[in-house]
């Protein structure tokens, strides 16, 4: 199996978040694998995605694609693979057990309060998204690949957040909705 190409270096990860330098470079990697699966593919498309990753890998990342990982997509997922892997830096699942570690020096934070702090990075890795997806809007012409998946390939998505309601509209009525549009649709109250 060949070796993931990664956007980001764990360093990289380490020093643009709370991660301690210490941490072990096996807890990381996983999150940031997964989050360039999860989230910078579905953002740039297959095409977009790979020609970065094929470009990382020969060393010849540069031009408008180096500006796009270095101020872009960069900041994204460093920001979500840490809102990935702060729940895996205290627990661990081996032997199969799962086992919390403890700190002699901290106190561990409260179940709302791992909560609410991995909501802020998530919140932070959303403004950091909106960006990277603005980027690419203003700048389609710059990146030709972003029109060019076929197939099962993943297209570019330029929904940054989700709130869990769908608010896209169907084309053939605009922005606008009504009374009927409710009525219509056929919800069981």
């Amino acid at each position: 199996m060949a070796a993931e190409i990664l956007m980001i270096s764990e360093n990289k990860l380490k020093q643009s978040t709370a991660i301690n330098m210490n941490v072990s470079v096996d807890l990381l990697l996983p999150y940031i694998r997964q989050s360039q699966k999860l989230y910078i593919e579905p953002r740039l498309g297959t095409e977009l995605y790979e020609k970065i990753k094929t470009d990382i890998s020969t060393s010849s990342l540069a031009g408008v694609y180096k500006t796009l990982v270095d101020d872009f997509i960069a900041d994204v997922l460093v920001n979500y693979a840490f809102y990935h892997c702060v729940p895996f830096l205290r627990f661990r699942v081996e032997n199969g057990n799962i086992y919390s570690k403890n700190s002699e020096t901290g106190t561990a934070l409260s179940s709302e309060e791992a909560q609410h702090f991995r909501e802020e990075i998530r919140n932070t890795a959303e403004y950091y998204d909106k960006r990277l997806a603005e980027h690419l809007s203003n700048n389609q012409s710059s990146f030709p690949e972003l029109t060019q998946n076929t197939g099962e390939e993943i297209s570019p998505k330029s929904q940054v957040y989700y709130s869990g309601i769908n608010t896209e509209m169907p084309p053939r009525q605009g922005t606008r909705i009504t009374l009927q549009d409710f009525l219509t649709t056929g919800f069981d109250c």
